[in-house]
């Protein structure tokens, strides 16, 4: 099973009592949480002192459940604010500015900011983040009902 960040991240979604996954509010990323006797390992080694920050494609072990933690995230479009004293950015692909109240896309991946306007009056649609099929910059996918870019491998069963 993939685990991302936006998901339900309970105990019973994980399948296996005493364990959680908080997602960190300072920097992106997740915190796994191990209760005192839970057996669980990330990639091969036991989680020490009950927590562990995990990582982008980080193999985690519980019990007999195998599952993969991955930071990638859909992308979304939502109104672009400028915060106060930063400059504008400029989008990648048409070079214009990303002005205050526009539609935009910030890429999960890179985090550079993109437009994403429909067509409104007179203006035309400006579709510069879905204008490829992937990041120009990341490779993150760019539509916005697509499944992760990372999967897991499958292993190799010997019989």
């Amino acid at each position: 099973m993939l685990l991302r960040l936006g998901q339900p991240l309970t105990e019973e979604h994980l399948g296996a009592a005493g364990v959680q996954l908080c997602e960190l509010v300072v920097e992106r990323g997740a915190v796994l949480l191990v209760e005192p006797g839970v057996w669980v390992r990330v990639n091969g080694q036991p989680v020490l002192g009950g927590l562990r920050v995990l990582e982008h494609k980080d193999e985690i072990l519980l019990a007999e459940t195998r599952l993969y933690f991955s930071m990638e995230t859909a992308p979304l479009m939502t109104i672009y604010r400028l915060a106060e004293g930063l400059r504008a950015p400029i989008c990648p692909i048409c070079r214009g500015l990303i002005r205050d109240c526009m539609q935009a896309v910030r890429c999960p991946g890179c985090g550079r900011w993109f437009h994403q306007l429909d067509a409104d009056g007179d203006r035309p649609a400006k579709s510069c983040w879905t204008y490829t099929p992937t990041c120009r910059f990341c490779s993150h996918p760019t539509a916005f009902d697509a499944e992760a870019a990372w999967h897991p491998e499958r292993e190799e069963t010997y019989v």
